[in-house]
């Protein structure tokens, strides 16, 4: 029995779905400026949601699909004869694991049974780590038990570390004060946060860009020397790769990784994070 896979927009997965040789789908959260609302990545492109957020006195609202929208993804798939595993983001940051949930729920006992859900228990580019991972394993007809099992344990040790350009949309979603984002904006604190199991915590404070991202690199090279055969996996919310490119080669080289991705953060991710945020993936 073929393996159909499902992810929602939060994995900021941007790919030509037949390039990868599988049955994929993505479902798509919901994103709203005032009255306005849109369907991430389906009606609202990335530069057009930075552009807006960036204008807008109020930070947009994300919500998850609705449990039909998963029930119909999966009932898709299900009739083609297929299992389906969905890897979702982490339930910690958002309701779209319970959603897909419920969705499951509405199928038939019998198609329940080929629906397998995963929290992926992090967001954006993890969810892309363990999808690559679920796929390759996949085409070595390996079960889907076993794949999710591999999953559960791979899952427990992504650690995303972001280092963030500003703190106005902590300030606008009231997660700081006005004076702490004023003194912050004067000080040009440069805050690096870290990311487990949907979990956020400040690992670090610094005055100005350059100094964040040495210390990005020092993170960065101390994990490549334990895993010196891994995708170096680049998370940002630059409006290009070039820029995050430029950001790192002065540092050092990135031809020296085997293979490096590079993940734009979408409207979930990017609400919080705002424009010019740059991070990695250790897994």
């Amino acid at each position: 029995m073929n393996i159909s896979f499902v992810v929602d927009s939060a994995s900021d997965l941007k790919v030509n779905t037949e390039e990868l040789d599988v049955s994929l789908t993505i479902v798509p959260l919901n994103v709203q400026f005032g009255e306005d609302h849109y369907l991430d990545g389906i009606n609202i492109t990335e530069d057009e949601f930075y552009k807006r957020m960036a204008s807008e006195p109020e930070l947009p609202k994300t919500s998850q699909p609705s449990p039909q929208s998963f029930f119909e993804a999966f009932q898709k798939e299900v009739n083609k004869g297929n299992e389906v595993l969905y890897i979702g983001i982490s339930s910690n940051l958002s309701g779209t694991v319970q959603s897909a949930t419920i969705g499951k729920s509405m199928l038939t006992e019998e198609e329940q049974e080929r629906v397998t859900i995963v929290d992926s228990g992090i967001a954006s580019g993890g969810v892309q780590i363990l999808l690559n991972e679920a796929i390759g394993m996949s085409k070595q007809n390996v079960p889907l038990e076993d794949i999710v099992a591999q999953l559960e344990k791979t899952k427990v040790n992504i650690k995303a570390y972001v280092l963030l350009e500003t703190l106005e949309n902590l300030k606008k979603g009231g997660r700081i004060s006005a004076v702490q984002g004023a003194i912050a904006g004067m000080l040009n604190i440069k805050p690096m946060i870290s990311i487990v199991d949907g979990v956020v915590e400040t690992i670090g404070k610094f005055r100005g860009s350059k100094k964040g991202i040495a210390k990005m690199k020092e993170i960065i090279l101390d994990w490549k020397e334990n895993n010196p055969e891994k995708t170096l996996y680049l998370i940002h919310s630059f409006s290009s790769t070039e820029e995050v490119k430029n950001e790192f080669e002065e540092l050092f080289s990135l031809s020296s990784f085997p293979n490096v991705i590079y993940t734009r953060f979408g409207s979930t991710i990017g609400t919080y994070s705002s424009e010019r945020a740059i991070g990695f993936l250790a897994y």
